[in-house]
């Protein structure tokens, strides 16, 4: 063979080599590439089967949109079914091998179908006052029992159609919500999608920002009507030009109304953080036997209200703004008396400036269902739900001291065997409900899936905050904050829960580690992480969730992360040591601007020895005015907080201008500073 022969064979062979797919024999397969789910089923299964090069060890891997990817099995050739495909999600297997698993060998993916879909040409529509508009509705579904029913505003349901699939025009759609479902069964056994449509009148207005720090400027634009900026005492000043500059001193959110005949028709607002380090706080419940919000009983609330005022205390030292309080249907054995109580509860807050977010869980919507409570439509228990939240709403709004109100604790379709039905629902309630513009948020728990799904439903309907609850990875969290970005960008997306569990010593240290972390790494402007939550007592104590702390006597590590964050001292968490190793006397000191009231220390260190805060008041001239010396407790390497040990609240005196904050390490040869932080109420 010529030269020129053998160089055309060995292209040939070398082209070859390169079209041709390597380790072809490893292969991972789907039965089907679609599962359309049963009616009442929130998970379809799908058949997996894998074979390889050589009958190898290999590892399939699962992948799901919004979560991290997760080892499901190691084996050879095999098959398995997966049972959690669900509806409008795709996941993805994956076939690894190799050293350590790291090749992908093949991958393959199923999509669960829902077994009914709601559609519609158009949302959202603009309306001139009493008039109405069109929209062409359609439902695909193979059951032949298949009903589409209609409300208006949250009046009873309406049979609109019926048949496995159809197309209809509707020509009355008017201002306000309307809801379409779509239902298996002619008695609605299962709910298979939901269509929210918005009518409204077309007027805009919007923030260039959602989030902005004191002494900025933010920018509002809108169209459609008369622009009124909401003052600090509630009055209101007119704006014209179609945009203005609204300044950010004084209250922590600025709020534009649009109206059209004198009534509100849409709204904006931004959120004004103190500094760049924005808000933190705590989910709050009492520690009592009393769970949730029995403790607000009138037989109850008197034995707790002072330790609830001790706790805001503490909450208000550490530089903590924000307590979430959770409220219950099942719960709500006498709403108007824990109604009552609970707005008591607000003015403690608010006299040491902390705000409430108050979060409505009602949990009747899947556990038990809406119809268990003798209601046969579930438009009329939305209703109902609105008439339990605006008994506590209306107790609250005097006090001004909620920031918002979470309409929905964990809006979720996933958790549910009726999709959709929470967002729909929160739709439902949104313009029943006594929470006024500016205040209304909901909260979710599966933000890549249930965010969309939300924000659908909401369609129309601004929400002015959002709040994600994780507990997962970090870069997981730092996702589902930037989608909700995405899908709300009039919102202000906030972190309500974070955290991990933490019933030892080591996971103790592994949870403030945590808690840090998140604080550093997502930007957000409000983050209230902290049940902290943990038991190690024997037996448990029958609120494990409660604020506070591991022992009577001991700050959670965790803890001190938080008031970190606000410490007076700069170099927090530095290491001091005596030069002697003889016991001897170490300093930490701080010093803050005096006013009139009660002033309120908290101080979480460790070392050895024992240890107590000296508090200087200082006049104007630096002279020194009165000293006052808490009580010397002894200090542990897992640290103390005196709050909780021994008061140290001082009364300023009327001419006290500066106070001295003194850490005194007695009898120690190490002293570490995790925290010291102070507020004047």
């Amino acid at each position: 063979m010529s030269t020129w022969g053998r160089s055309l064979v060995l292209a040939v062979a070398l082209l070859a080599t390169l079209v041709a797919p390597a380790h072809a024999s490893n292969r991972i397969s789907v039965s089907a590439s679609e599962v359309t789910l049963a009616p009442g089923q929130n998970a379809a299964s799908v058949g997996v089967s894998w074979s390889t090069d050589g009958n190898q060890v290999v590892q399939i891997w699962i992948r799901e949109t919004g979560k991290a990817a997760k080892l499901w099995r190691q084996e050879v050739n095999g098959s398995a079914t997966w049972p959690y495909l669900r509806p409008d999600t795709t996941t993805t297997f994956e076939l690894r091998g190799g050293p350590n698993f790291a090749t992908v060998l093949g991958t393959t993916s199923s999509t669960g179908r829902p077994p009914g879909r709601l559609s519609a040409d158009r949302t959202h529509l603009a309306l001139a006052p009493g008039t109405t508009g069109t929209i062409d509705l359609a439902w695909t579904t193979a059951l032949s029992d298949a009903q589409v029913w209609v409300s208006h505003n949250g009046n009873p349901q309406k049979l609109y159609a019926q048949g496995p699939s159809g197309k209809g025009r509707i020509t009355w759609i008017s201002r306000g919500t309307t809801v379409f479902t779509l239902w298996a069964g002619v008695k609605q056994e299962h709910l298979l999608d939901t269509l929210v449509v918005t009518a409204d009148s077309g007027a805009t207005v919007s923030f260039d920002r959602p989030v902005v720090s004191q002494n900025e400027t933010a920018t509002v634009r809108w169209t459609g009507g008369e622009a009124r900026l909401v003052n600090d005492d509630g009055t209101e000043t007119v704006l014209s030009g179609g945009s203005a500059a609204i300044g950010t001193s004084g209250a922590d959110r600025k709020v534009v109304r649009v109206y059209e005949g004198g009534q509100v028709v849409t709204h904006a607002s931004v959120t004004i953080l103190r500094d760049a380090r924005g808000w933190a706080g705590f989910n709050y419940l009492p520690e009592h036997e009393k769970r949730y919000q029995e403790y607000l009983d009138d037989a109850v609330w008197p034995q707790v209200r002072d330790q609830v005022a001790r706790d805001f205390d503490v909450i208000a030292s550490t530089g903590g703004t924000v307590a979430r309080i959770v409220l219950w249907p099942e719960k709500s054995t006498d709403a108007a008396a824990q109604a009552r109580n609970l707005a008591d509860l607000a003015g403690i807050a608010k006299q040491r400036g902390v705000r409430l977010v108050v979060a409505f869980a009602n949990s009747w919507l899947t556990n038990p269902n809406w119809d268990d409570n003798g209601l046969t439509k579930w438009a009329e228990f939305a209703v109902s739900a609105a008439t339990w939240m605006n008994t506590y709403i209306n107790a609250l709004e005097p006090t001004d001291a909620v920031l918002y109100y979470d309409l929905q604790n964990e809006t979720s379709g996933v958790r549910g065997s009726q999709p959709n039905l929470q967002s729909a629902y929160v739709a439902m309630v949104y313009d029943r409900t006594a929470a006024p513009r500016g205040k209304r948020g909901v909260s979710v728990m599966h933000a890549a899936v249930d965010g969309p799904d939300l924000a659908a439903a909401l369609v129309g309907k601004p929400m002015d905050f959002v709040d994600v609850h994780a507990y997962a990875t970090l870069d997981l969290l730092d996702g589902a904050v930037r989608g909700l970005r995405e899908k709300f960008p009039a919102s202000t997306v906030i972190v309500g829960e974070i955290g991990q569990s933490a019933p030892d010593a080591q996971a103790e240290r592994d949870q403030a580690d945590y808690t840090r972390k998140t604080l550093d790494s997502v930007q957000v402007p409000l983050t209230m992480a902290w049940e902290l939550y943990d038991d190690p007592r024997t037996p448990p104590h029958p609120n494990s969730i409660a604020f506070g702390y591991l022992t009577k006597n001991r700050a959670k590590p965790g803890y001190g992360v938080l008031c970190s964050r606000w410490s007076l001292v700069s170099d927090c968490g530095t290491l001091r040591e005596a030069t002697s190793a003889q016991p001897t006397t170490l300093e930490v000191s701080a010093n803050v601007q005096a006013r009139p009231g009660i002033l309120t220390s908290n101080a979480i260190l460790r070392g050895n020895g024992t240890a107590r805060l000296v508090i200087t008041e200082l006049s104007e001239a630096g002279a020194e005015v009165a000293t006052t010396l808490t009580e010397p407790v002894a200090v542990g390497s897992e640290g103390l907080n005196y709050l909780r040990y021994k008061q140290s609240d001082v009364r300023l005196r009327s001419e006290t201008k500066r106070v001295r904050i003194t850490v005194r390490a007695e009898a120690s040869t190490r002293l570490q500073v995790d925290a010291l932080t102070a507020s004047i109420r």
